[in-house]
């Protein structure tokens, strides 16, 4: 039995000596990424540049009036297997973040300066609702796989970071999955409980068909 302790310290030792030698893995987004992510750039083609992200700013606002920068691995190669991104947003006056959910990362949200608020929240999978609205100052959580939402409810323009528990996170957003897509009008009707006239609205909205 002793043996087998000391053979299996030493591979345990071995095993973490190996991955503690590895300091980082900066991603080589040209190769492609894998099944398990993307490959690690070699170290001798990795500078201080690949620890920067110097494109953090407000872009143009999307067709919810909102703007959303991102900082993921795909873009900020450093992220790779760190388990984390970023990304900015900024609302106009009156814009709203549709429903949505991340299956496989935790949200934080940080709110920023100014006089506009941030109101947000989640609904729990037993439908349980917690929402707030957020000052500068305040952080709040949203776990992982919730449905959540978001909008502006104060004058001018809200702004704020956010903090995904995953190198790029994915994204499913309820509106897009229902009505941006080529399901049939009568299925969405059936399991929607809306009429034809909405799910034809909302369709040509969200750019959907069928």
């Amino acid at each position: 039995m002793t043996p087998i302790i000391f053979l299996l310290a030493f591979l345990v030792s071995t095993i973490n000596s190996h991955v503690a030698a590895i300091d980082f893995c900066v991603a080589d987004v040209k190769a492609g990424v894998t099944s398990v992510g993307y490959p690690c750039k070699s170290p001798s083609k990795v500078t201080v540049d690949d620890f920067v992200f110097s494109n953090f700013t407000n872009g143009p606002p999307n067709q919810f009036n909102f703007s959303f920068t991102p900082a993921d691995v795909e873009n900020f190669p450093a992220l790779n297997g760190l388990g984390f991104s970023f990304a900015k947003v900024e609302l106009e006056e009156g814009a709203t973040v549709p429903m949505h959910a991340h299956p496989d990362a935790t949200e934080v949200v940080i709110a920023g300066s100014g006089p506009a608020k941030y109101t947000t929240g989640f609904i729990t999978s037993d439908n349980v609702v917690y929402t707030k609205t957020l000052t500068e100052g305040d952080i709040f959580v949203i776990p992982k796989g919730l449905l959540h939402f978001g909008f502006n409810s104060g004058k001018g323009k809200a702004s704020g970071v956010t903090l995904f528990g995953s190198g790029k996170p994915s994204i499913q957003v309820l509106d897009l999955a229902l009505f941006g897509n080529n399901l049939d009008s009568s299925i969405v009707e059936k399991t929607t409980f809306l009429d034809a006239a909405q799910v034809k609205k909302l369709k040509a909205l969200f750019k959907g068909s069928g």
